[in-house]
């Protein structure tokens, strides 16, 4: 009796310590807005999202993608450029960065929802959508929905045609996401798997092309978007493949020109040589590169991306007949 006292007790106890340890996360700052502009109140299906605006013009709506604490944070280097001749707005998927953070299955269709919808609210009557990574392939499926209202559609190293994300989670893989989403042992698990060195070391690896460019600062952001209450929900659904989107099938089904953006420094996990797929498979695409940039230009080549996209932003003039 005495050794199941005991062992109870060591059980309650580090129960105990793992609570104490991820309320202290949760109370630690939250992140602030790098993107700057004007905070535009959107409730979406009763959750507060967070939208910042800028700038005068057509609309361009900026898409981020979804990795360890990702947001809209991501564009905070194309954000006042692109600006200075457009109507930009950028927003946080539900459960990422800014955002409302609530426990719920989450899947593609929710986001490629989003997608839609932010276009509803934000456009009089179209707009152009950039978007990166998973966040351009549920653009992508966005844009075969949003019935005429994506007019251009720039996608930044997107997923969603082959690499781990297509074949599946597979053994253990399979079962972290009940796991992760667990109340007390899944947040601690999370919060242990989401360290400060784990972030640096997985931007640095798998994300930038100079490991320079991942700087306390850009850590600092990451690490306090994951920890807040409810930020392993997506994570946990990436994991379990909850958030795959094939869009093999979408892509000839794009009625508008597409621009494809792609790090020639990009990691195995995405590398250069897709982007050539997804041009293929667009009926109007055409596809810039960017020498020293991996999954990121728009953040490690800014003046670059910047002059790109407004490029491709102009209206075409039409050929003489």
């Amino acid at each position: 009796m005495k050794k199941l006292t005991r062992t109870l007790l060591a059980g309650a106890g580090l129960t105990g310590a793992m609570a104490a340890t991820n309320r202290a996360l949760q109370n630690a700052p939250l992140p602030t807005n790098a993107l700057g502009g004007t905070r535009r109140p959107w409730n979406w299906h009763g959750h507060e999202i967070f939208a910042t605006e800028a700038g005068e013009g057509s609309l361009v709506i900026l898409v981020h993608g979804i990795s360890v604490g990702a947001s809209s944070y991501e564009y905070r280097n194309i954000f006042a450029r692109l600006a200075r001749r457009h109507r930009v707005v950028a927003f946080d998927f539900l459960g990422c960065g800014l955002s409302d953070k609530p426990r719920l299955a989450y899947s593609a269709e929710p986001f490629v929802e989003m997608i839609v919808d932010a276009v509803e609210a934000m456009a009089a009557e179209s707009a152009a959508v950039v978007a990166s990574s998973l966040g351009a392939a549920f653009a992508i499926r966005s844009a075969t929905r949003a019935h005429g209202r994506i007019e251009r559609l720039a996608v930044i190293c997107p997923s969603g045609l082959s690499g781990a994300l297509d074949a599946g989670p597979r053994g253990p893989q399979a079962a972290l996401p009940a796991l992760i989403r667990s109340p007390i042992l899944g947040e601690t698990m999370f919060n242990g798997l989401a360290s400060k060195a784990s972030i640096r070391w997985f931007l640095r690896h798998r994300v930038y092309a100079d490991p320079a460019r991942v700087t306390t600062e850009v850590v600092d952001h990451y690490y306090a978007v994951t920890h807040q209450p409810g930020a392993r929900f997506v994570p946990a659904a990436f994991v379990g493949g909850a958030l795959d989107c094939d869009v093999a099938r979408d892509l000839p089904f794009l009625t508008m020109p597409v621009l494809v953006l792609w790090g020639e420094r990009a990691p195995a996990i995405a590398p250069r040589s897709h982007a050539d797929e997804f041009v293929r498979l667009t009926t109007d695409a055409r596809l810039v590169t960017f020498a020293n940039s991996g999954l990121l230009p728009h953040e490690e080549e800014p003046e670059a991306v910047a002059g790109a996209l407004e490029t491709f932003l102009q209206p075409r003039v039409p050929e003489p007949t």
